[in-house]
């Protein structure tokens, strides 16, 4: 097991990577997270994981209880996060007591904003159990709900207690969640890692093994990001954006034709050929990124996209500002160049031409 601190000045944490399961209740021993657990669930983990949770935390001297919520991003709404604080208030849970989640990006984001604002904060722990999640969606203290229009539109930073991560349950995850983890860690090697990209160009073959190395080094990289500018006061946490600009927008036009991943995934593909056109990073970088897409079978091709449609919602994005949205652009692998404000217009012609291009092979 290897743990990596995330240090804050309020409130920092470790991320626990390679842990099993049946022992996640020796990190809630004592005080520190109360007498009583709730662990928010959905009905696809629940019933691989829950009653291993359960029982660790039973045996570490606490009460638990288990919500479980409908599985999708559906599930990311007012309601949900009603429906929770609703059933921490049902069981008197305190401040002090915990809100575990477990499951995906889905329960991170809803549980973590229903833990921040249920009596205004109480303990969070994050249990990721999909590779998105566990390289992305529990690090770094996002949390939020979608609204009709746009992706994560409501929400706050709060950080969890503690992640805790057990690689063994990528094993019974279906090869289309995997893709989806996948995706961001190719953002994480475009952004800060010519390594991680290096190791995605050449493990298509056998990247399982490679696993548990991706998501230490996505970690760190999410680390040191979170650590100079946590609630994205400062401009740096806006590399974490690369590929999402373009990805949300065509993640919620499309709904469910994509998956998260999916349009991420398509968006950097799209963001990449942006840099090219706008002189940001040459041909051979946006080729790279493009086939590496490509090669663990996510999409990278805009012909099928109805583009008119998701520029409508990239209008609703926040960081539309004055009819121009801020974009991360490669400049190379490893690098990234942040706060481009584009025009909503040059933005589409240039999505436009990539279609063209892809035409013209």
């Amino acid at each position: 097991m290897a743990n990596i601190k995330i240090n804050l000045p309020d409130n920092g944490y470790h991320v626990h990577v390679g842990c099993s399961l049946e022992r996640i209740g020796s990190r809630m021993k004592g005080g520190r997270f109360g007498k009583k657990v709730l662990i928010l669930s959905d009905k696809n983990v629940f019933p691989l994981y829950g009653e291993t949770v359960k029982k660790s935390a039973r045996e570490a001297g606490k009460e638990v209880s288990e919500m479980i919520l409908p599985p999708g991003e559906g599930t990311k709404n007012f309601q949900e996060v009603y429906r929770i604080i609703e059933t921490c208030g049902k069981n008197r849970m305190g401040r002090d007591d915990t809100l575990l989640t477990l499951g995906g990006g889905v329960a991170s984001d809803t549980g973590g904003f229903a833990a921040s604002i249920y009596m205004r904060g109480m303990n969070f722990a994050a249990v990721p159990t999909t590779l998105l999640a566990q390289v992305d969606a529990a690090i770094g203290g996002k949390t939020g709900v979608n609204l009709p229009f746009g992706k994560n539109l409501a929400g706050s930073f709060y950080q969890p207690s503690f992640v805790y991560i057990d690689i063994n349950t990528l094993n019974t995850l279906p090869g289309k969640e995997i893709k989806q983890g996948l995706a961001e860690i190719i953002k994480y090697g475009v952004i800060r890692s010519r390594k991680i990209f290096s190791i995605m160009e050449n493990g298509r073959g056998g990247i399982e093994k490679e696993y548990r190395q991706l998501i230490m080094e996505s970690v760190k990289i999410k680390r040191d990001v979170v650590e100079k500018d946590e609630k994205e006061k400062k401009g740096l946490r806006e590399i974490l954006n690369f590929g999402h600009t373009l990805g949300h927008a065509i993640e919620i036009s499309h709904f469910p034709l994509f998956s998260h991943g999916e349009a991420v995934a398509l968006g950097m593909a799209g963001e990449s050929f942006m840099g090219m056109s706008m002189g940001i990073c040459g041909r051979e970088t946006y080729c790279r990124i493009k086939e590496v897409i490509r090669q663990f079978g996510l999409p990278c091709l805009f012909s099928g996209i109805r583009i008119n449609e998701a520029f409508e919602y990239l209008g609703y994005d926040k960081k539309v500002r004055q009819g121009k949205i801020r974009f991360v652009l490669p400049e190379k692998i490893g690098s990234v160049r942040r706060g481009i404000a584009i025009p909503l217009g040059e933005v589409e012609k240039m999505i436009k031409e990539s279609v063209k291009n892809e035409k013209s092979g």
